[in-house]
């Protein structure tokens, strides 16, 4: 099924902007604006620490955290406010395909600078920033190699892309409406590294975070809906419902995969 970028981005927007919204979600991640999966370590025990340990990762791929840096695909604004431990808040740009979204985010940080942006199609002059982050977004995009170049674009030498991403079986990446007909597909960890390549990128690394990202998220997950429900704060339907969504995901979802690549000097 072939879904044109208009209908593409407004797929998108209308999932997260109801979704990211949610009492129950809010509540999973302890009011935070966090809405990814995080990284789960032994001494991670709740979801908005694991997400903040995720940026603490991905951030740890950059050498030397000075200058400027774009937060692509920025979502409500908590992954920027992360980054303002290192960055001072006006050498920060977010960007997003939600203004309800941004809308949050420059209430959050007022002064960080929100736009609304493809990433694929980035309106900045090449040499733009010293790095560039996407946290859980790129398996989105249409398509991933569109946001590579142009991330690589607008990166100034030296610089370093780091983010996390989602690979989906074949069939995940069909039973999602906002797939462009596997346009986006990558098969495994060396493909995606081969793509980093292909497009101009140099000293990547790949690594493989499916159990302490994926797998440790999914049994926080279960375990949480199912102590509401055994506390009668969700019904059998919601019970079924949640569930239903993580079992779907467990068929789709490949990889979870942090990766840092750094523009030639």
């Amino acid at each position: 099924m072939y879904i044109d970028s208009k209908n593409l981005s407004n797929t998108i927007n209308n999932f997260y902007d109801s979704h990211m919204y949610t009492p129950e979600l809010l509540d999973f991640y302890q009011q935070s604006d966090y809405v990814n999966l995080g990284y789960w370590d032994d001494e991670v025990s709740t979801p908005k620490e694991a997400c903040d340990l995720l940026m603490s990762k991905l951030l740890d791929f950059i050498p030397e955290k000075q200058g400027n840096i774009l937060d692509v695909a920025c979502g409500k604004g908590e992954t920027t406010r992360y980054i303002t431990k290192f960055y001072s808040p006006d050498e920060i740009i977010g960007i997003n395909i939600s203004e309800k979204q941004l809308s949050n985010c420059r209430k959050t940080l007022p002064s960080a600078t929100f736009q609304l942006m493809d990433a694929t199609s980035l309106q900045f002059e090449n040499n733009s920033f010293d790095a560039v982050i996407c946290v859980e977004a790129a398996f989105h995009f249409n398509t991933r190699e569109k946001f590579l170049k142009e991330a690589l674009r607008v990166l100034k030498p030296g610089g370093y892309l780091v983010l996390s991403d989602i690979l989906l079986t074949c069939e995940g990446e069909e039973s999602f409406l906002h797939k462009v007909e596997n346009e986006n597909y990558v098969q495994d960890l060396d493909a995606y590294e081969a793509l980093c390549r292909r497009v101009g990128f140099e000293s990547i690394t790949i690594v493989d975070a499916t159990e302490n990202c994926w797998r440790r998220h999914y049994r926080y997950a279960v375990e949480f809906v199912h102590e509401k429900f055994l506390n009668h704060q969700f019904d059998f339907s919601t019970l079924q419902h949640y569930m239903s969504f993580y079992y779907r995901q467990v068929e789709a979802l490949k990889y979870y995969l942090l990766a840092s690549a750094r523009k030639e000097k």
